[in-house]
């Protein structure tokens, strides 16, 4: 789930949304973050037995940004779980772009580590599950993650198991994904577009064409070299993918699950096919392929739409970037309902490493990040009046520059219990539980891909991929004649040999999990 730009995956629906998705469930609502939840009543009162257990220190690995502040924050949240499980907490933030390799080396140098931020896009679980990295938590999850087992849905654990077992916890957030765009109402209005009235990416194309023509000092589209761009809106084509540098895919609506070269489906062909319209009519910037990041630009305001996840925070959070800083300016438009897969769930796990002394600590503290929303707040937003500002129950205002404003709950815990940073994004609860009840789920929910007989074909592969990628999802290169070209080295890369060896794992998976 490759979602952290949007810091939201794992993962906020302006106007228009909360007309639509925002109503897509009915499922029972839980307390809010405001007031202890009945889980988190329940732990307090285990408080008693704190005294029996010896101090430990839980140290805890993830992929995040640098902050002044953290070392004052998380001592913060050491003296809650000091006094609930005498443990205090010492945790290791590491640069996004070195994370993956950092941690191979952590777990190939056996330091004793207790928690880890594991994925299927950095530090990948699967690969670390087969080597022997994580320990098997399902009884301890059964023993003292009750409050993380009342919060997740009882369908997605399907999503993390392998041969039966569970190796990671999944982090509660919006586990289905919702496809569609993020566009800025100033232009919308400017140019007289109405987003509900798109239900396919392609209807944006004449809105689009008259940005491009009006606004030269603007992007009408944003899109760059080492995008995902089926993370954000793949199952709107229809299509479920495992990975973007791996070809094999099947198509949602096909009930045998066949397993198929994404790029010979007409539904991505179409797609690649659109890219290259637009970026022969100036929506996509000339230089597109050769950006790899986008970060200065958006929060300069210099893009006016791109395609998105779309959860409940998503205005709020991206009204810098999309919305002339205000969330009531991001409007969305959705293509295709939420969809819960195995990847949108393994994209946001947290693992204890085999290498951990307290795995049970470990687990005891991880509980506690989903029923006490003091905690997972300080973890997310900081130290309240020295780094925001309590507006309400459950809104908050971020003071600015202040040196601690993480605001990624969909890595860690329960994403729930967060507060809002904005009046117009509803309630997580309950919006965030609705969406993830109401989901459509997929066919092999619960599937997981092991490349380990076909490593070989799987980096050829992914080389092939690799040379033409940017150019075609950046609209570059023109699909009807770089497609054959990629099609011949996927070929004697050994594409057939990857594609049916996918085929028998889901096959087998499907005969295996038969009700």
């Amino acid at each position: 789930m490759k979602t952290r730009k949007l810091k939201s995956t794992p993962l906020v629906l302006a106007t228009l949304l909360l007309g639509s998705v925002m109503v897509a469930g009915c499922g029972k609502a839980v307390d809010t973050p405001s007031s202890p939840s009945p889980a988190a009543k329940e732990t307090m009162a285990t408080g008693t037995e704190t005294k029996k257990l010896d101090a430990v220190t839980l140290k805890w690995y993830l992929p995040q940004g640098a902050f002044p502040d953290s070392k004052a924050v998380f001592a913060e949240m050491s003296k809650i779980t000091k006094e609930k499980i005498n443990a205090d907490l010492d945790i290791q933030f590491v640069d996004w772009g070195n994370y993956d390799q950092k941690m191979q080396a952590v777990l190939a140098s056996g330091e004793n580590v207790d928690l880890m931020y594991t994925s299927n896009w950095t530090n990948d679980y699967v690969s670390a599950v087969n080597k022997g990295a994580y320990l098997d938590v399902t009884d301890l999850l059964k023993k003292y993650g009750t409050n993380i087992l009342k919060q997740v849905p009882e369908k997605a654990w399907e999503a993390p198991k392998i041969n039966g077992k569970l190796y990671g916890i999944i982090n509660t957030q919006v586990l289905a994904r919702t496809p569609g765009m993020l566009i800025n109402k100033t232009y919308a209005d400017k140019y007289g577009f109405d987003p509900s009235k798109a239900k396919k990416i392609e209807d944006l194309t004449p809105f689009l064409e008259k940005v491009a023509a009006g606004e030269k000092d603007k992007y009408a589209f944003r899109v760059k070299g080492n995008d995902d761009q089926l993370s954000y809106i793949g199952t709107a084509l229809g299509i479920e993918y495992f990975a973007d540098t791996n070809p094999g895919v099947f198509l949602i609506n096909d009930n045998d699950t066949k397993i198929v070269n994404l790029f010979e489906t007409k539904e991505y062909v179409n797609f690649l096919k659109l890219m290259h319209e637009w970026y022969q009519k100036g929506i996509i910037r000339k230089d597109a392929p050769t950006i790899t990041d986008l970060d200065a630009d958006e929060k300069a305001g210099k893009y006016i739409t791109r395609t998105a996840v779309l959860n409940p925070d998503v205005p709020a959070n991206q009204a810098d970037r999309y919305g002339n800083g205000k969330p009531e300016n991001v409007l969305t438009t959705q293509f295709s309902a939420p969809y819960m897969s195995t990847g949108s769930i393994i994209g946001t796990l947290t693992a204890i490493p085999r290498t951990s002394k307290n795995p049970e600590r470990a687990m005891m503290f991880y509980d506690l990040m989903y029923s006490d929303a003091k905690l997972f707040n300080l973890m997310n937003y900081g130290i309240e009046d020295k780094h925001y500002k309590k507006t309400g129950e459950d809104l908050i205002e971020i003071i600015p520059n202040s040196g601690y404003n993480v605001a990624s709950g969909w890595e860690y815990g329960n994403m729930f219990n967060s507060y809002r940073t904005s009046p117009l994004q509803p309630k997580w609860f309950p919006v965030g539980p609705d969406m993830n009840n109401s989901a459509v789920l997929s066919k092999v929910l619960g599937f997981s891909f092991d490349p380990s007989k076909v490593k070989s074909e799987l980096a050829q592969c992914a080389s092939a991929i690799s040379e033409f990628k940017a150019g075609l999802i950046t609209g570059a290169l023109d699909p009807d004649t770089t497609l054959p070209k990629l099609n011949e080295k996927l070929k004697k890369a050994g594409m057939d040999k990857l594609l049916a060896e996918m085929q028998t794992q889901i096959d087998a998976w499907k005969v295996a999990n038969k009700k």
